[in-house]
């Protein structure tokens, strides 16, 4: 009588456990999503993704923001292991990459810069390296913005690019 009373409770646990996965729906694994394809001038896009490609996922290059000097380092690195380009093909990847996936330090970086990384106008840039040499260095990004006659709304879209 024990063996049916085990049996008959191993039935209902089964019954239980196969309602509730049925009730619960199929277990979906999202699927990962695939990186943004790259954005920003057609040609040097093209040279990123041929010169850059070659050996690595263009994602993995740009998975942080990086300096002008990070990314000059990137691209010597890069070269001595073999990738190829022509010198203009190089400045353009790396203008690229600047333009796109760089940082700068608003505290020391010269005006010209400021505009490739940030996306300012010449008279944006200087205006900051005129406010920090009169006034000092910047603390944060609200100080950034009470630069007199800045346009604040570029700058607030590459917020993410600015270091102090």
């Amino acid at each position: 009588m024990k063996a049916l009373s085990t049996t008959a409770f191993v039935s209902i646990a089964c019954t239980w456990i196969a309602s509730t996965l049925l009730v619960a729906g199929p277990v979906r694994q999202s699927s990962p999503t695939a990186p943004p394809a790259p954005q920003g001038d057609p040609v040097a896009v093209e040279r990123f993704t041929r010169l850059c490609s070659r050996c690595h996922d263009g994602a993995r290059i740009t998975a942080m923001r990086r300096t002008s000097t990070e990314w000059e380092e990137v691209i010597t690195k890069m070269i001595e292991k073999g990738a190829t380009g022509t010198e203009q093909e190089l400045n353009s990847v790396f203008e690229y990459l600047l333009a796109t996936f760089g940082k700068v330090y608003v505290n020391t970086a010269p005006a010209d810069e400021m505009m490739l990384v940030l996306g300012l106008s010449k008279k944006d840039a200087q205006a900051i390296v005129d406010y920090r040499t009169t006034n000092g260095t910047f603390a944060e990004f609200d100080a950034l913005k009470k630069v007199p006659g800045i346009d604040v709304k570029v700058l607030e879209q590459h917020k993410d690019a600015v270091v102090f």
